[in-house]
């Protein structure tokens, strides 16, 4: 009699084969490269981007000096990239940032103890120590020609997602998609929630397309992943150049294609 697999086999598997495919690079060869702005990249960029490498300039922000070293060497492979030894906010200026037991749930806001402390996942959220960043916005940082407009953005910074969409400025107008973690309820004490980023995006024409629950909260609908895109009108007076640049975002990010 064969193997019998278990779910938990059968998840790491799945995990193997997600890990070979991402060092296979894609077949498409973009013209002009997608730039990629990664806020809160946590040691390296999101594994499901890396086949593509070759089509993207990842722009990486990392405010605390010590994991930048780390970042270059996670950022090697890629033809060109650019580290930013910075945190974005809505303004600029001096914060404190609170790094956490695990440096992934580390933010520039504290941890809300009293929702996370129903859940297991609440000793990775502890304050282990605090730091003084810098943070920017980050349309003065295009101004100043320290950054490229972006095409595509990640942000995932642990309850500031709010603070960051707003320090873009109207550099979202020109925006094909946004991926952003989203709280319902508030892991982080004065937080926004996903209700606002919703409102504010929807301002520059991106749409809701598609959410991943967050893991670690028991069951329990806390926190998603949520991929905005501009909406299908908006789309379809792109230029040929963009329109590839979407398809490939779209592809990445398991979203239907537009028409």
């Amino acid at each position: 009699m064969g193997k019998i697999r278990t779910l938990g086999n059968m998840h790491a598997l799945k995990a193997k084969i997600e890990e070979r495919l991402a060092t296979i690079p894609s077949p498409v060869r973009l013209a002009d490269k997608i730039v990629l702005v990664d806020v809160g990249a946590s040691r390296g960029l999101q594994q499901k981007w890396l086949r593509h490498r070759h089509n993207i300039i990842p722009v990486v922000f990392e405010p605390n000096p010590d994991e930048v070293e780390a970042m270059e060497a996670c950022l090697a492979g890629f033809s060109a990239f650019r580290i930013v030894n910075y945190g974005l906010s809505d303004r600029s200026g001096t914060y404190t940032l609170h790094i956490g037991a695990s440096y992934s749930t580390s933010s520039l806001l504290p941890a809300n103890m009293e929702l996370l402390g129903d859940y297991d996942i609440a000793r990775y959220f502890r304050t282990d120590r605090t730091e003084e960043v810098c943070c920017v916005r980050y349309d003065e940082l295009v101004a100043r020609e320290a950054a490229f407009s972006p095409d595509v953005i990640k942000i995932d910074v642990e309850g500031f997602e709010t603070r960051v969409i707003d320090g873009f400025g109207d550099l979202l107008h020109d925006v094909l998609g946004i991926e952003t973690e989203a709280w319902f309820y508030p892991g982080f004490k004065g937080q926004g929630m996903f209700h606002e980023i919703i409102e504010k995006l929807d301002r520059f024409g991106l749409r809701l397309r598609r959410m991943e629950t967050v893991p670690g909260f028991e069951g329990d609908l806390v926190c998603v992943n949520a991929y905005f895109t501009m909406q299908r009108r908006r789309y379809r007076t792109l230029s040929a150049e963009r329109k590839e640049k979407f398809a490939v975002m779209s592809k990445v990010w398991k979203l239907p294609a537009y028409q």
